[in-house]
């Protein structure tokens, strides 16, 4: 299965995820908004170094998706019988080849389900005790969907190691 890039997937997906944490944090810092009972205000202003940021963050997410979009011509190119697109709806890592793969997807998603029936419950008390902004509640959300990447990729990873000897 090497240059399956199904096994890989979730990693690529957490690169992604970073990206997003950037961008909110980048936001977060250069954003102002004002709540009043009749209107809401929100400004967005790019000056000085938050222009800047913005930019390298620009220049790095069109160089992940050149690479992602290579590396997934190059899967397509060696796995013509499991071809990846881009835009999808189902979730890519979903191995469905033969039962054994159907088997440890069944597993790898029932341990991200499990780890957000703890996560969520423990970030929500998090919110409720602790003065989290909006953007730091935008980030944490983001962590647990990379937690929940890492232990489906962990998963799968164990059975390419016992597959593999």
């Amino acid at each position: 299965m090497k240059g399956d890039m199904r096994y890989s997937y979730p990693l690529w997906q957490m690169g992604f995820i970073v990206l997003l944490i950037a961008l909110t944090t980048i936001i977060g810092f250069t954003a102002d908004y004002a709540k009043s009972t009749d209107s809401f205000i929100f400004q967005f202003t790019l000056e000085g170094d938050s222009f800047w940021y913005m930019a390298a963050w620009l220049a790095v997410l069109v160089f992940y998706m050149i690479l992602f979009k290579w590396k997934l011509h190059q899967h397509n190119k060696r796995n013509p019988d499991h071809q990846m697109k881009f835009t999808s709806f189902k979730p890519q890592e979903y191995m469905a080849d033969d039962e054994l793969f159907e088997e440890v997807t069944r597993r790898a998603t029932q341990k991200a389900y499990s780890y957000f029936t703890v996560a969520l419950p423990l970030l929500a008390t998090m919110y409720l005790i602790l003065p989290i902004g909006k953007f730091g509640m935008l980030n944490a959300l983001l962590l647990l969907a990379i937690g929940q990447y890492f232990v489906y990729y962990r998963t799968i990873r164990r059975y390419m190691a016992e597959d593999a000897v």
